[in-house]
């Protein structure tokens, strides 16, 4: 590692984000929520160095591409200003409406979209592009002048996303309205009552029990059959163990939008031949990893100890979520934490019990009786049973007071509703309600994927969901219940199987805990890169250290990876999000440090 830094001849790659304050107070005052402000929320966990600004600056010199994330009137200074900075090579990215820049960006804005597909055009810049369209909500139609390129469209033929060259620079406009898409597909509909059941059969939501999927933004036509699996039967019944195989939430829908996102910030470095840094979700070399959770469903001695022995073969710590009322023995409690499996809670409000109904009351006195129970003060991590769920935000405020750092109810209850229901295997900060501002929540996300292979989830949707995750560099989450552990076999077989399927990508198996602990790590960490004649520079400021970590470089024009001075340090040649890229793996200290390349 070196201290030392040589002169910076070219700058390093800058990023603005631009959400203007007095267009979220009218938001809020009109009683809506202000998405905008979850572009921050994006562009931290991509872990891409950016600056907020309160409006669009009238000196752009320290900025190489601009995001206008927010609605705003920009005055004709600002207006003149961004003419010429876009003109010299500038990259302007526009998520909201901002009439005085229609011109600048070669569109007319058309009628408003409520939900609608948006198919991504075969353009270099995508370099990967989902295989089934996206599911849009919010934004409107755009209407491209001479010149100006359809980089994306609406189910209708109509623009969605526009790409205008403007001297040496670039003028991206987003009709889809990106940050409502990404949150309401991420985070639902506020559940009030039954979701409305799959027409084929395979999703019976409309249960009477609220629940996630109760709120789910996506569409069931937004499936896919396994491969290589035959049509749903006309007259297919909801059953254990699955009749069939049924369609599946197939593509992390909200992911890859906000990729789409990453792939125009990182086609504008190429297009000026900048080199840019950032840091990688996981340990470097690690493409995704992987999550095993275990409820206690029923608190049955034997089922615990058949769950702890299909584990073990596994080799998997996973998050063991306790379950009220009842509970095991303190032996089985001690054997638990003894083979390195975290203690969590499972919520129970499905009204079985005293206490067991939604309410804060509820939800604090079964976190205190899980760190009862357990002997652990540190209960961090929750799933809620059957996934139960009401309202929108308001569980993530009880999760903050009773400090649950990461949640994990947010997957399927049924086999129809399998895989990436709300599009996602990145774990995320919400955004809270009005109530408070539309504040990131402190709690984060960590999206399920399936219950139970071979029994609540047909086997077919195992590599669906480990092939989506990896697709996107996320998590996959499969749960298990130690009933069908010690009582399916099919199911016990499936569980060491899909750990062993997961290490051979490269996928590490994490508990929730550990998940929460790197997230809030990288979070902390800013990674900037700059050029001189000799090499790069990699500079980073980290709040605590970080092992293993993955500092990605997009370095254009370079083929052969370049040699890094410092003990431990290794450069090598990864593939992210169907990019070429050069990861520079370290360890990360607390504070400053930085790493020199040479080519």
């Amino acid at each position: 590692m070196s201290r030392s830094q040589s002169p910076v001849q070219l700058p390093a790659a800058r990023l603005g984000v631009v959400i203007d304050e007095q267009a979220t107070r009218a938001a809020h005052a009109a009683g809506d929520d202000a998405w905008w402000l979850y572009a921050t929320e994006v562009l931290g966990h991509a872990g891409l160095d950016h600056a907020r600004l309160g409006s669009v600056p009238t000196q752009l010199d320290d900025l190489d591409v601009l995001i206008i994330a927010s609605p705003q009137r920009v005055a004709a200074e600002s207006v003149r200003a961004l003419e010429g900075w876009v003109a010299g090579g500038g990259t302007l990215i526009i998520t909201a409406v901002v009439p005085e820049l229609d011109g600048l960006a070669g569109v007319v804005v058309g009628p408003a979209r409520v939900e609608d597909t948006v198919t991504l055009a075969d353009d270099p810049s995508w370099t990967t592009r989902p295989e089934l369209p996206l599911r849009g909500i919010g934004g409107r139609a755009l209407e491209p002048a001479d010149g100006a390129e359809v980089l994306a469209g609406w189910s209708d033929g109509a623009a969605a996303v526009v790409r205008k060259r403007h001297g040496d620079g670039t003028v991206i406009s987003y009709g889809v309205d990106l940050w409502r898409t990404i949150v309401t597909i991420q985070q639902g509909y506020p559940v009030t009552g039954d979701g409305k059941p799959a027409p084929d059969g395979t999703a019976p939501i409309d249960d009477g029990i609220l629940k996630c999927e109760d709120g789910m933004a996506l569409d069931y036509g937004d499936r896919v059959l396994p491969p290589g699996e035959p049509e749903v039967a006309a007259d297919f019944t909801h059953s254990y163990p699955p009749p069939s195989a049924v369609p599946i939430f197939s593509a992390a829908q909200a992911d890859q939008w906000w990729i789409t996102l990453l792939q125009q910030i990182w086609a504008a470095h190429d297009h000026r031949r900048q080199a840019s840094a950032w840091l990688h979700y996981w340990p470097a070399g690690v493409p995704a990893v992987a999550h095993m959770s275990h409820d206690a469903d029923g608190n049955v001695e034997e089922d615990g100890l058949a769950a702890l022995e299909a584990f073990a073969e596994a080799e998997v710590a996973v998050t063991w979520c306790q379950v009220f009322p009842g509970g095991y023995s303190p032996e089985l409690y001690a054997r638990i934490s003894e083979a390195g499996h975290e203690q969590a809670l499972h919520y129970n409000a499905m009204g079985d019990a005293d206490l067991a109904s939604w309410g804060w009351p509820q939800f604090r006195a079964q976190h205190a009786w899980a760190q009862a129970v357990t002997g652990t003060d540190a209960i961090v991590s929750n799933k809620n049973h059957y996934t139960r769920w009401e309202g929108w935000t308001e569980f993530y405020t009880w999760c903050e007071r009773v400090g649950i750092k990461i949640d994990e109810s947010r997957g399927p209850s049924k086999q129809g509703t399998v895989g990436f229901p709300f599009g996602t295997a990145h774990l995320s900060f919400p955004i809270g309600d009005l109530s408070v501002h539309n504040r990131p929540m402190d709690v984060l996300n960590l999206p399920l994927h399936t219950q139970d292979l071979a029994w609540a989830g047909h086997l077919a949707c195992r590599d669906v969901i480990l092939d989506g995750a990896e697709a996107v560099h996320g998590v996959a989450h499969f749960l298990f219940h130690g009933p069908h552990l010690r009582g399916k076999p099919a199911t016990r077989a499936a569980c060491p199987e899909v750990a062993r399927l997961a290490r051979e990508r490269g996928m590490e198996w994490w508990t929730a805990g550990r998940l929460s602990e790197w997230e809030r790590a990288r979070r902390g960490v800013r990674v900037t890169i700059t050029e001189d004649a000799d090499g790069w520079l990699v500079s980073v400021e980290a709040e605590q250290p970080i092992s293993r970590a993955g500092l990605v470089l997009q370095l254009p024009g370079v083929d052969q990876a370049p040699t890094v001075a410092g003990e431990g340090a290794k450069v090598s040649e990864v593939i992210r999000h169907g990019r070429r890229f050069h990861e520079l793996a370290v360890d990360l200290p607390a504070g400053s440090s930085s790493w020199r390349l040479t080519r």
